[in-house]
């Protein structure tokens, strides 16, 4: 029997079938919306590539150190307390060595002057390294003082030089001064020496040495003209 129009419509077959794709976009419109698309995606991928560039290049952030600068210009000789000092975060990196905790800065004495903001370290203090910051080679020697008031004039860091009476060498009497040191660091200066009494402690007027630091050649003709010395301060 031939097949009828509702014979066809309730064939099972059909109701399996998928329904056909639609045809694709075509005309300006169609063209207009595939180059947004693809603009949209190019600027993703740039900004993603971007966002990898900058997390691969940026450097991690330096690690902190928390230091002791000095909070004011300071002189040469001066004794620190805590009102001369404050804390201050610094780069790691650029700390340097031998840096003063808040133990070791009170009661220090200065060698150098230090200006505001500079990270104080044991080579800025007389109770560092003699030596420290000196040139290499430089040797301490103690040259005599015996005018209690110039030893008084002294501190750590200063600049003397040293003159020595010359004489003749029959008669022995003096014929004037040479220099023999120009522009030497006082390195360190003896405490002023005093004595007890009645009328309470009084500064005694004994023969005290200072060391300076100079180069051996010098510190020879110093030992030479041990007794012979005088001290002069520089501006």
């Amino acid at each position: 029997m031939p097949a009828t129009p509702r014979d066809h419509l309730d064939d099972p077959l059909e109701d399996h079938l998928l329904p056909l794709p639609a045809p694709p976009l075509r005309g300006p419109v169609a063209r207009r919306r595939r180059r947004l698309t693809r603009r949209w995606l190019s600027a993703g991928l740039v900004a993603a590539a971007g966002g990898v560039a900058v997390a691969t290049l940026a450097p991690p952030a330096p690690v902190q150190a928390r230091v002791l600068v000095a909070a004011r210009d300071l002189p040469t000789g001066a004794v620190l307390t805590a009102g001369d000092v404050t804390a201050q975060e610094h780069d790691d990196a650029t700390v340097p060595d031998g840096t003063l905790d808040a133990a070791a800065v009170q009661g220090a004495v200065l060698a150098a002057p230090v200006r505001r903001g500079e990270v104080l370290t044991d080579a800025r203090t007389t109770t560092g390294p003699l030596l420290a910051g000196q040139p290499a080679g430089t040797v301490a020697t103690g040259v005599e003082v015996g005018d209690p008031a110039l030893l008084q004039s002294l501190a750590p860091g200063a600049r003397v030089d040293v003159l020595a009476r010359t004489q003749d060498p029959v008669s022995g009497a003096s014929t004037g001064a040479e220099r023999i040191a120009v522009g030497v660091v006082v390195l360190r200066v003896p405490p002023p020496q005093t004595s007890g009494g009645l009328l309470g402690p009084s500064s005694t007027a004994g023969p005290a040495s200072v060391l300076l630091a100079v180069d051996p050649a010098t510190a020879a003709r110093l030992a030479a003209a041990a007794g012979r010395t005088v001290v002069t301060v520089r501006a």
